[in-house]
């Protein structure tokens, strides 16, 4: 997989894996960038 998806998958995993940062309930209601910077935040988080 590659493109939009990999990083949407990708997305998923790490908030589930840090869900102290609440971003999971608000995914449906946030824009394409607003993920890509919740993607960017929880990846810069999960590798220290």
């Amino acid at each position: 997989m590659s493109g939009p998806e990999h990083w949407l998958c990708q997305l998923q995993v790490l908030a589930a894996r840090f869900p102290q940062y609440g971003f999971g309930p608000d995914f449906a209601g946030m824009a394409l960038a607003d993920l890509w910077g919740a993607y960017r935040f929880l990846l810069h988080v999960a590798e220290g």
